[in-house]
């Protein structure tokens, strides 16, 4: 799992996308939960077909080959929970729920089965280590075609990212912030969720978290100098991995590649680069980031550490000499 935000400010709010994944041999996936952190506020009150956000996914569809991976995409909005009676939920059973949102990723030209996310604040134990949680739940792809409980087509999820936007604000003061996330797959062909292989995934936001670029004047000839800070929680880190990407404007817009990598000194860097023959942009990014797990509720797979890009820089040719 990866959490990736517009802002990493305490007390920020906007745009917060989640990414999960599972590999490909992998069982299927039954269900996963998602914790937002302590210190994050969830604001779970939008109406019913409000759209916050956008969802894409890869998928295989058994139905047309064991191999294939087909990409989605949609809108995420909101749905009322009273259309999710508890009686009757078979993903949380006996649970009325604050919020649920609806994943409508489908193929192109085709439409979606919308795949609902029931959102809640955290109570009892929960609550010791999050702030609210959004479980989902899948459809067994490997039972037989005909099985009432089998997923639409024999659809297995692969991976996801999905953003929301005016829901969460960002914790009030530095440090950094685990989000945790629990898959449980299913015992294949079988319909029911293997509690036991449940595996737990990590994502960790530093805040603040934010890198300066700018360009130095003073520099070699036929050179030209990026500088910029590192702040990682309200730290000026050395030995950070940082990369410079730098790309020209084309028919479609700007085109970023990676032409240049470096490493923090006490939270600082510098790029010494020679001067474009084209107008060129350049920004850097500290990549998202593998970690070791922190205390896990359960067996931790991975813990990733959030991206973070600087501001955009354009750096013009030397000018042409006069003859």
């Amino acid at each position: 799992m990866g959490i990736f935000q517009a802002t990493y400010k305490p007390s920020g709010g906007g745009t917060v996308t989640i990414v999960v994944a599972q590999e490909k041999a992998d069982d299927p996936t039954a269900r996963i939960v998602i914790y937002a952190p302590l210190g994050y506020k969830a604001t779970l009150t939008q109406a019913p077909g409000t759209q916050i956000g956008q969802v894409a996914a890869d998928v295989q569809i058994f139905d047309l080959s064991s191999t294939n991976v087909f990409p989605l995409s949609g809108p995420v909005k909101v749905d009322n929970p009273a259309n999710y009676p508890a009686a009757s939920n078979l993903c949380t059973p006996g649970v009325t729920h604050e919020a649920v949102w609806t994943l409508n990723a489908a193929l192109a030209n085709q439409p979606p089965n919308p795949i609902p996310v029931y959102v809640d604040h955290t109570t009892g134990a929960e609550a010791a280590f999050s702030s609210a949680k959004m479980t989902v739940c899948f459809r067994d792809p490997t039972l037989p075609a005909g099985d009432p409980r089998r997923s639409p087509n024999g659809t297995k999820f692969l991976d996801a990212s999905f953003s929301v936007k005016g829901v969460f604000t960002n914790p009030g003061s530095a440090g950094n912030a685990l989000w945790r996330s629990l898959f449980t797959p299913y015992t294949p062909g079988t319909g029911t969720a293997n509690a036991a292989g449940t595996r737990e995934a990590q994502g960790v936001v530093p805040m603040p978290y934010a890198i300066s670029i700018k360009r130095i004047r003073k520099a070699r000839a036929g050179f030209f100098r990026l500088a910029g800070t590192v702040n990682i929680a309200g730290t000026a880190p050395s030995g950070v991995g940082l990369k410079l990407f730098a790309g020209v404007r084309g028919r479609g817009g700007v085109t970023f590649k990676p032409v240049a990598s470096t490493k923090t000194r006490k939270g600082k860097y510098v790029f010494n680069r020679r001067l474009p023959k084209k107008v060129t942009f350049l920004f850097v990014e500290r990549p998202p980031t593998s970690i070791a797990c922190a205390v896990p509720l359960v067996t931790c797979t991975s813990a990733i550490v959030s991206n973070a890009i600087s501001g955009v820089v354009r750096v013009a040719p030397p000018p042409k000499k006069r003859r």
